[in-house]
């Protein structure tokens, strides 16, 4: 579903800069509306990030200030470009960058389930899961449905996918990995059922206090990571029952403020640089993925 929803969205986008590509060439000539036409294509595609970060930047309190506004420049142009990667080419050909099968789990070992984040499907782990299978860990991505429906629901989707990957491996926990909205459903899942399942918890630039930028965003899903939500007081109210680890980034142009990512009683990795895509990518990630999942 997430899938046909970006597709629908990138061919709305080429529509959009086509009809700017033939209204200037109209005026200036061929070549001019072609080159209108690839750069107001490429520019829509990361409107997003670039208005995350202006808004961010305005939106700004004493406590960004200190960690650190939008990290460096260098940072910001990787995050575009991973946006880009991960919004254009990734997740809407989701069929195309499936990872391999789930074997049997080696004895002792815990399998990793990705959980990816608002208006995001299993297709934006691709790098990530590739570097955990080479490290020879038994891992797999989810997509979660309905998109824009509350969290409470998306946990227990993803409560059926535990469930699965469990019967698939043999293994008797798993250890989720949640990115953004990801790590609040992880977080929601726990609450509801325990940790029976579940061995240990790494959150990715998730918004566990709320982000001002979700009241932008539709759906009840987004509705919840508003700050001071009831639902997030409701979430709150719960302290990590399994091995957590916080990992955040003060250049993050998504969640703001960038400390809501921190979280009372978990372990916590602070970066000076990523955005909220760009994290990632980032070693201190794959290490705390591969820490969090070694042999219990």
């Amino acid at each position: 579903m997430m899938a046909r929803f970006l597709q629908v969205a990138f061919v709305l986008l080429a529509v959009v800069a086509a009809a700017v590509g033939v209204s200037i060439g109209w005026r200036w000539g061929a070549a001019v509306g072609v080159a209108a036409f690839v750069l107001s294509f490429f520019a829509l595609q990361i409107a997003i990030p670039v208005l995350a970060y202006a808004l961010a930047f305005r939106d700004r309190t004493p406590e960004d200030v200190r960690v650190g506004l939008s990290g460096s420049f260098r940072a910001m142009v990787e995050e575009l470009f991973s946006f880009w990667l991960i919004f254009v080419v990734r997740q809407p050909l989701e069929h195309l960058w499936r990872g391999g099968a789930e074997g049997a789990a080696a004895p002792g070992e815990t399998p990793i389930l990705l959980i990816p984040g608002y208006c995001c499907n299993r297709a934006m782990w691709g790098a990530l899961e590739r570097r955990l299978r080479a490290a020879g860990r038994t891992v797999a991505s989810v997509t979660l449905d309905p998109p824009f429906g509350g969290i409470d629901e998306l946990a227990e989707a993803l409560g059926k996918e535990i469930d699965r990957l469990l019967a698939r491996t043999g293994a008797q926990k798993v250890a989720l990995v949640g990115h953004s909205m990801g790590g609040l459903i992880a977080r929601a899942y726990l609450a509801r059922r325990g940790p029976e399942k579940v061995a240990s918890l790494v959150t990715i630039g998730a918004p566990h206090h709320g982000s001002r930028l979700a009241r932008l965003g539709p759906g009840r899903d987004a509705r919840e990571m508003e700050p001071d939500s009831p639902w997030l007081a409701e979430l709150n109210r719960h302290a990590p029952t399994v091995p957590t680890h916080c990992v955040w980034s003060a250049g993050d142009e998504f969640v703001v403020p960038r400390d809501s990512a921190r979280l009372e009683g978990a372990r916590e990795t602070t970066l000076a640089t990523p955005g909220h895509f760009g994290l990632l990518r980032a070693p201190e990630v794959f290490r705390a993925v591969l820490e969090a999942s070694a042999h219990r």
